[in-house]
């Protein structure tokens, strides 16, 4: 359950769903029946079946070649949205040593690249460091900003200090949308885990794991709303600046950059959690001696090449919206893939229960997928048919670049790392 709270749980989300305003509650109700229920569903009835995470499950419906295709996916999502989680940890660090370093690219890129590395470096040293690592940043991390958030927000609501009366737009709704539905990806993330777990705990893990995941992402967002103009929000910086506005409301503005430490924890250990299982499921989809060793640095590379982004764009929210929008489309992908799975095989078994589920949840991926391809106000394009096409253009050269990737698995470089892992 920690594995997928911390995975899936991210302070980090909370700016951009809060920038959905007056509907908050209508957008994550639309995200929790039209798409974590479904995927909580499905993912419960296949854990019962493969311990190999998605690799196994699209794999025992639609064949080995489409489980890696699902897996490498999931992979790819996660080196598209590295540079945002790894940017908003950058951020907070530089927000609490100087509130101007923060909006400058070049030390967000600096920082990124400092992170990853050495996240890269824990997971080299072995699963069990990683696994203490994450229990320690998830408990110290979520658990005492969440609860330091939706207490603001209990404050304001008895007191009615309510600072503004925010409206959205059309920009920050589809936005918005955007990162409720990302916010939730990732229930299936511990699957990987699944041969480490008893009998019977991931399911269980599921269910409690959406309770406090829709509960604190949504009265989270729902109190950074209320206290700070749409306007005025930023999506890397917004949590070190709603910390700093709630205590110095109550004469307690020295403990912030200790508050920040926290949520630096926490969001280092969900960058940890997601740094090895989709590598774990790439290990399981390659069904050769794979390098995990390889594997990590190869994808350490990969989210140090997209952090030089940061230093193209002018303005970070732009850089932070497009390696969203990019990874969001991936994952989707993914998701199509698992629920297709689930669809023939449960119409074959006749589980038309279940399949009500399945059909559920690859409809509202669907029109997810269609709705991306359109650029918010906030980037400059100079159409939007041309948005959509180079945003088509870049998913479909990532997805082909997955037979490159095979035919790595199998090279003797990939042989000769795997040789040293063994030993």
């Amino acid at each position: 359950m920690l594995i997928t709270v911390g995975s899936v749980d991210s302070i980090r989300n909370l700016p951009a769903t809060a920038l959905m305003g007056d509907t908050i509650v209508m957008g994550f109700a639309l995200a929790l029946c039209c798409f974590l229920l479904p995927v909580t569903v499905v993912v419960a009835w296949f854990a019962r079946q493969s311990v190999e995470g998605v690799y196994g499950w699209v794999k025992t419906g639609l064949g080995a070649r489409s489980g890696f295709q699902a897996v490498w996916f999931q992979w790819m999502q996660n080196i598209l949205v590295y540079p945002t989680l790894l940017s908003f940890i950058a951020g907070l660090i530089l927000y609490t040593i100087n509130p101007q370093l923060a909006e400058n690219p070049r030390y967000l890129f600096v920082m990124i690249n400092v992170l990853i590395w050495t996240l890269t470096w824990i997971n080299l040293k072995g699963i069990y460091l990683s696994a203490r690592f994450n229990a320690v940043c998830t408990l110290a991390g979520l658990v005492l900003p969440f609860l330091l958030i939706i207490g603001a927000g209990l404050f304001g609501f008895l007191t009615d200090n309510q600072p503004h009366v925010a409206q959205s737009t059309g920009f920050h709704e589809g936005m918005s949308l955007t990162a409720i539905i990302l916010s939730l990806c990732g229930m299936e993330i511990a699957g990987v885990h699944g041969r480490e777990s008893k009998n019977g705990a991931f399911v269980k893990a599921l269910f409690l794991s959406v309770i406090i995941i829709v509960v604190s992402s949504l009265f989270g967002a729902l109190t950074i709303h209320r206290f700070i103009p749409a306007e005025q929000l930023s999506l890397v910086n917004g949590i070190p600046q709603f910390i700093e506005l709630v205590l110095t409301r109550i004469h307690y503005p020295q403990y912030a950059a200790f508050f920040n430490i926290l949520v630096v924890l926490g969001c280092v250990g969900c960058a940890n959690n997601w740094l090895i299982a989709p590598v774990k499921g790439l290990m399981f989809a390659s069904e050769t001696s794979a390098s995990q060793t390889g594997l990590l640095l190869v994808q350490a590379g990969c989210v140090s090449l997209l952090s030089t982004l940061f230093l193209f764009f002018p303005e970070v929210n732009a850089s932070y919206w497009l390696m969203l929008i990019l990874a969001t489309q991936m994952y989707l992908f993914m998701y199509v893939m698992m629920f297709a799975s689930a669809i023939r095989l449960q119409w074959l078994s006749g589980q038309y229960r279940m399949l009500l589920f399945s059909v559920s949840g690859l409809t509202t991926v669907l029109v997810l997928i269609a709705t991306g391809f359109q650029a918010p106000a906030q980037i400059s394009v100079h159409s939007q048919w041309m948005y959509g096409w180079v945003t088509a253009l870049i998913l479909i050269s990532l997805s082909w670049a997955s037979c490159g990737f095979n035919a790595w698995f199998r090279s003797p470089f990939a042989a000769n790392l795997s040789h040293k892992d063994r030993v």
